[in-house]
């Protein structure tokens, strides 16, 4: 399920070119950028060291984490140079003036009982020995 929140804090014609808005939704911090007239989201916290990519250099929608240089595309969220790392990317919309980002319903926490289960059964899996022929 998604939700799609209105940004009151982020006006359109705030975002011109080469800008950004940073704003909280769902215990989230996400930043909305403008890459050449696109508007894009993706989550402000860097992979790395969780540095504000908000507060990064943005070059040819490419943009780097001003703590340790991890860059990231802006339009896909993954990492430059490795296909393993990506940021979570949101769909982004101008209604009725207003910028909108449609954001992901978190998934409910598990408990601890479920989450040791469930660690337990992989691992049973993983090291369960071969049956013979």
């Amino acid at each position: 399920m998604s939700l799609r929140h209105r940004l009151v804090s982020c006006r359109p014609d705030e975002l011109t070119p080469g800008s950004v808005c940073v704003v909280d939704v769902e215990d989230r911090r996400i930043a909305v950028f403008n890459v050449d007239g696109e508007l894009v989201a993706i989550d402000d916290r860097c992979a790395h060291k969780g540095g504000s990519l908000a507060e990064g250099m943005v070059r040819n929608g490419i943009v780097t984490c001003p703590q340790h240089w991890w860059r990231y595309d802006l339009r896909t969220g993954r990492r430059v140079a490795s296909d393993e790392v990506a940021q979570q990317t949101y769909a982004v919309a101008v209604v009725d003036g207003v910028v909108e980002v449609e954001v992901p319903a978190l998934a409910p926490a598990g408990s601890m009982r479920d989450f040791l289960l469930r660690h337990a059964a992989e691992w049973n899996a993983a090291h369960r020995p071969a049956e013979a022929p």
